[in-house]
């Protein structure tokens, strides 16, 4: 019987895909003198040690990365494995023959998501950063101008950046990438996000779209893993970017892009949100944050969260907030200056607190799970089932825009801070039919005023006792 003994992982486990593995079986059986083997990966210090036992698999890897070596000892010999497939999934298979009997050695480099130099971290480590790529922008021009961005109701048709858009690019319209975004009304957001996500990895080299890192795979199942739409779509993206001149066309709007980028960051305390959040979540760090959007981008919005090891063996975490920009409130004349910074930072605000009150509600989930799973109890709205399938989804989503009145209250006069508070029960309540959001947002607020010196990490015991009596 073989035995299966990890010893050694050292993995990041915020993405679990498998695209395009390769397996290897070593030709060679490797002959040991002893009944001990260690392996040493070229991004860390030291030897790991390891038992041979006969008829025993022992498994031992890593996250993939480029140039990365695992050098494997055995008496005075040794052997080195290069990482061939990164950022794919690459196993190797290497029998080792001792005084024990015969074992095999399973050496892993895993697929990543992203992959972050050090030179990386030292460089965006504390950093907050407002960005509208080039790559991502085309991504979210095309899909505007799809046959299926034309009857969706998630991107902004309203801006004069719009009529631009479609007075350059209407000419094109019978290009064969469109025949490609046409989806069927059912499978239009799965699609939407698979394309406008994962082309963040992406740049342009002269004509050519390339994916040269640190971002490999943003979002998507196993099915999809590191060959989504976006990348499948290439050749035909290419020759629309080329004989449409969009790369021209986005140079000539650099100055619109710069202008927004500014007044998202006067709209956006990404900071002073930053540090709020991990007070109360003082468990959690990121290293580095960064919003992204395009003008064309309404109502859908995102986040993701990717991580390395650093050469201390310390991850480096960095989070990505895909969001709107500000012009959808700076049209509304309507709205005073710290409205419309509120009603901005709440998009951003509620995509970044979902790095912190996820994997806290992890460290609960049977609780949630007992109290949440009669959703008809906590949410009318048959359209976000299949967003929020499950009971810690439908609670996350509470207690992240819950969260957001805690942060308002503390950051915003009384008057500014009741009419986000307002605007935020009737999005959930009205809006989204998350049934329950008011009186469970404003138990959250009571139970905060009740426990001022408690970060809201502590808190969960509270609310979800309260969300039981219901």
């Amino acid at each position: 019987m073989r035995l299966l003994i990890s010893l050694l992982i050292l993995t990041s486990v915020l993405k679990v895909s498998f695209g395009q593995p390769i397996e290897t079986n070593h030709p060679d059986t490797l002959k040991s003198p002893t009944n001990n083997f260690s392996v040493k990966f070229s991004n860390f210090g030291g030897k790991h040690p390891m038992q041979i036992s006969n008829g025993d698999t022992v498994d031992a890897g890593t996250d993939g990365r480029a140039g990365l070596t695992a050098t494997i000892y055995y008496g005075n010999d040794s052997l080195i494995i290069e990482n061939t497939n990164f950022p794919y999934f690459q196993v190797h298979y290497i029998a080792i023959k001792s005084p024990n009997g015969l074992g095999i050695y399973r050496l892993h480099f895993n697929n990543v998501s992203a992959s972050f130099s050090q030179d990386y971290m030292n460089k965006h480590s504390g950093k907050a950063e407002i960005l509208v790529p080039e790559v991502y922008e085309l991504a979210n021009m095309l899909l505007i101008l799809s046959p299926s961005g034309q009857k969706a109701k998630n991107m902004d048709k309203q801006s004069d950046y719009y009529k631009k858009v479609m007075s350059h690019f209407t000419p094109f319209l019978k290009h064969p990438v469109f025949k490609s975004l046409d989806f069927p009304d059912s499978l239009f957001f799965k699609n939407y996000y698979d394309f406008r996500e994962n082309s963040f990895c992406f740049i342009f080299e002269k004509d050519k779209i390339v994916r040269p890192g640190p971002y490999y795979f943003v979002m998507g199942g196993e099915e999809t893993a590191y060959s989504g739409l976006f990348k499948r779509l290439i050749p035909e993206i290419e020759d629309f970017a080329k004989v449409s001149e969009f790369r021209s066309f986005y140079k000539s709007n650099s100055d619109f892009y710069q202008q927004l980028i500014e007044r998202e960051g006067q709209l956006l305390p990404l900071k002073n949100m930053c540090t709020w959040i991990e007070k109360q979540f003082p468990k959690i760090r990121f290293n580095s944050y960064k919003v992204v959007f395009s003008p064309i981008i309404r109502s859908t919005h995102s986040t993701q969260r990717f991580a390395s090891l650093d050469t201390s063996r310390r991850w480096f975490n960095e989070t990505i907030m895909f969001v709107s920009g500000p012009s959808d409130y700076d049209r509304n004349g309507k709205l005073t200056e710290k409205q419309r910074e509120g009603l901005l930072s709440g998009i951003v605000f509620t995509e970044i607190d979902h790095n912190y009150v996820n994997p806290t509600s992890d460290d609960y989930a049977f609780t949630i799970d007992s109290v949440f799973s009669n959703r008809a109890l906590w949410t009318l709205s048959l359209g976000d089932k299949s967003f929020y399938s499950s009971a810690i989804s439908v609670f996350n989503e509470y207690m992240t825009h819950a969260l957001f009145s805690l942060y308002v209250l503390d950051n915003f006069e009384t008057a500014e801070a009741n009419f986000l508070i307002e605007q935020r029960e009737s999005l959930m309540v009205e809006g989204r039919g998350f049934s329950k959001f008011k009186e469970f947002n404003q138990m959250l607020v009571t139970l905060r005023n009740s426990n001022k010196l408690l970060p809201v990490a502590s808190l969960y015991p509270l609310i979800l006792n309260w969300c039981k009596k219901q």
